[in-house]
């Protein structure tokens, strides 16, 4: 981690976690980028055998206040885009 300067621009390779999905003929995948954990707003769906949360994004949340000071996360985020550096998706297809 490095601390980064308000308004400067950095390249950043985010890696999604692999899933694996079928998308139907004539449907469309979104991908949505956010500065924090996505809330559905429909609670927490977890059963008693769930270890973790099944919240939003369930085990994966980013809310440890000591792994993620708010004096360091709790900012906001800029997304930057300018011609030759265009963001993109790198996805497999596999007929």
């Amino acid at each position: 981690m490095w601390p980064l300067v308000p308004g400067e621009p950095v390249e950043l390779l985010i890696e999604v976690l692999p899933t694996c999905i079928v998308v139907p003929v004539g449907y469309q995948l979104a991908l949505n980028i956010r500065g924090k954990d996505y809330e559905n707003g429909l609670g927490d769906a977890k059963t008693p055998d769930d270890f973790f949360s099944m919240k939003g994004v369930g085990p994966f949340t980013h809310a440890d206040r000591k792994d993620r000071p708010p004096t360091i996360f709790g900012g906001k985020n800029r997304l930057h885009f300018q011609a030759g550096k265009e963001p993109y998706l790198l996805l497999p297809v596999i007929p």
